[in-house]
């Protein structure tokens, strides 16, 4: 595929941020065919913890999955604005804390067969309440709220069925924070 010779792209949505596109390729043996996928802006995740050492999740209803999950905070890029930014921006506007101690865990696609989406992760240490959660106009329909967790108990849930995180994408996000904590002696 790294060959083939875009012949045209149809862009069947583009809104919020996320368009959904269906190039037609030709590959180098002349086949035409077409590759659909989702392309998006990049996002920002936060792992965050308290002073305790608890891990602060956001619960949300997920349209998709027609399911509650929990998830680490995240969100987009907006444009102009730093990815550091954006982690300070959404740790505040879904969960109503901040930290003054936030560390880059490195940049990341997630299913890079269906979506160019960058997600670049942070660790935020020390995160302090100072304010109620403030949602933006599509958050306010997914039933969100805040749940503290010992991050252990979450750490050492992952991949058995009592997990509270089922996505792949917010799971490495706490194993990463996890390796963090572990090789500088915080955790």
């Amino acid at each position: 595929m790294r060959q083939a010779k875009l012949l045209g792209q149809k862009i069947l949505f583009n809104k919020w941020g996320k368009k959904f596109c269906t190039d037609t390729l030709k590959m180098q043996d002349g086949a035409i065919i077409d590759w659909s996928y989702i392309s998006g802006k990049e996002g920002a995740m936060i792992i965050a913890l308290d002073t305790e050492k608890n891990i602060i999740l956001v619960r949300q209803y997920r349209y998709t999955i027609k399911d509650f999950t929990y998830e680490n905070c995240a969100g987009g890029i907006e444009e102009g604005e730093s990815k550091l930014v954006t982690a300070k921006r959404e740790l505040l506007e879904e969960t109503g804390y901040k930290s003054e101690n936030i560390i880059p865990l490195g940049n990341y696609y997630d299913l890079p067969n269906e979506t160019n989406h960058w997600c670049h992760m942070f660790l935020a240490l020390d995160c302090q309440l100072v304010s109620k959660p403030v949602l933006d106009d599509t958050e306010k329909y997914s039933e969100m709220s805040v749940k503290i967790l010992p991050f252990m108990d979450v750490y050492n849930s992952l991949g058995t069925d009592k997990s509270f995180i089922k996505s792949s994408e917010h799971s490495f996000g706490i194993f990463l924070a996890r390796k963090f904590l572990t090789s500088n002696n915080s955790g």
